[in-house]
């Protein structure tokens, strides 16, 4: 009896080490009764059964249908109101596949989705709009074929106030490459981060380091109240013949103190050739260099140094736009609506390339520099120039004791790359 009951007990160890049945404990789920069947185990078939029995089928509820386990959940939750159009929702099958759904607002539209590769949830892929409520309706299936429903409501918010961007370049525009993105919101924005974020710079040559820096709030419009302005500017002048697109993904967006974005933005344009115009205060000339070579050298007549008021100012600047004739008027020198022919504005504080006859007849180009700050050039040279340059072009104006600052309005380029980032408002 004893070598009986030894043998027995080393059949029962052999067992668990060489493949024989396997014991599978099964959780009780409430309300789920359990069914007494063999479990068969991944990797045994049917034939691996002494029995000989097939697998059972899958514990039904108590109910009799395995969709009466299914649990749905929405994120956000079914019935919550002023969500965000731009947040997805998404719906979450427990014990079950998702079979079909719908996605449709009170306003008549309709809403894409996808459902995952497990088949289990269910994510909107397309932006809502504002002040509409959303009925989601569709089917889960539980593993015994039995179906149940899924059905919720989910609403957007009603937004009190809604707030337009403005891109300064024109669509399908060249411009050059010292050109910045400019974009103005119409009122200020108090969530600078979420705006940035909705923001996007794209071009045809791949990757461009750049980078958005906000300015601070100002009357950029002329309309009595403030603005925001951000600006993107790349780290080193755009890459010629470049086409640009930008996006701006703001209709949704939540910019602080009860303010949404209106609409979403593109804006496609190109960079062109790379003209540079090298301006050295101290030669009296103008140098325009085009793709890397000099194309033209001008005799000038810059701002009077020794005059405080009359210095061109230092720095980078950029052809802002362009005037036939455009009439100056400085009361501190004692000049008002004066006439001058081929205005090419390259800064916001007053300072022009333009053609200046009395200086030219004064013989004074290429040899003093006399002007009140601007460029003065011959009439033919500067009708040259002025048929020549477009918006973004650089000037780079160097040689004087004055810089660039905040009042000269486009003055990215005064900024070392790295005081430009710190200007997003991304960190």
């Amino acid at each position: 009896m004893v070598g009986a009951l030894a043998a027995a007990v080393a059949m029962v160890l052999s067992s668990c080490s060489s493949g024989g049945e396997v014991v599978v404990t099964v959780l009780t789920t409430p309300g789920v009764a359990q069914s007494s069947a063999p479990v068969t185990v991944p990797g045994q078939d049917a034939a691996a059964d002494p029995s000989g029995s097939q697998q059972a089928p899958p514990a039904e509820t108590s109910s009799g249908k395995l969709a009466d386990a299914i649990r749905i959940s929405a994120k956000p939750a079914f019935g919550s109101k002023n969500n965000g159009p731009n947040d997805p929702v998404t719906i979450t099958v427990f014990s079950g596949k998702i079979a079909e759904m719908t996605v449709t607002g009170d306003d008549g539209s309709t809403i894409e989705g996808k459902v995952g590769d497990d088949k289990a949830t269910f994510t909107t892929t397309d932006k809502m709009t504002y002040g509409v409520t959303y009925t989601f309706a569709g089917t889960a299936v539980a593993p015994d074929n039995s179906t149940k429903k899924i059905s919720g409501k989910i609403s957007t918010v009603k937004p009190t106030s809604t707030v337009q961007a403005l891109i300064q370049i024109p669509e399908g525009g060249t411009v050059g490459v010292g050109a910045p993105i400019v974009l103005t919101f119409l009122t200020p924005v108090t969530d600078k981060a979420a705006a940035e974020k909705a923001l996007k710079v794209t071009t045809d040559k791949g990757d461009i380091e750049g980078s958005w820096g906000w300015l601070q709030d100002e009357d950029f419009m002329n309309q009595g109240s403030q603005q925001s302005q951000v600006h993107f500017r790349p780290k080193e002048y755009w890459p010629a013949n470049t086409k640009v697109t930008v996006t701006a993904d703001l209709a949704g967006v939540n910019l602080g103190d009860g303010a949404w974005g209106r609409e979403d933005l593109v804006r496609h344009f190109t960079i062109g050739r790379k003209l540079v115009m090298v301006a050295a205060v101290e030669t009296k000339h103008l140098v325009v260099w085009k793709d890397g070579k000099i194309l033209r050298n001008y005799p000038v007549s810059y701002g009077k140094e020794s005059e405080p008021g009359r210095t061109t100012v230092s720095g980078i600047h950029i052809v802002q736009r362009k005037d036939l004739e455009y009439k100056m008027t400085n009361p501190e020198f004692g000049y008002y609506n004066l006439p001058e022919r081929w205005a090419i504005r390259i800064n916001n504080n007053g300072e022009f390339i333009h053609e200046n006859k009395g200086v030219e007849a004064a013989g004074y180009l290429g040899k003093r520099n006399v002007s009140h700050g601007c460029i003065n050039m011959g009439g033919k040279d500067a009708e040259e120039l002025y048929k020549m340059v477009i918006y973004g072009d650089p000037v780079e104006v160097t040689g004087t004791s004055v810089q660039m600052s905040a009042k000269d309005y486009v003055y990215d380029w005064a900024f070392s790359w790295e005081d430009w980032k710190n200007l997003s408002a991304l960190g």
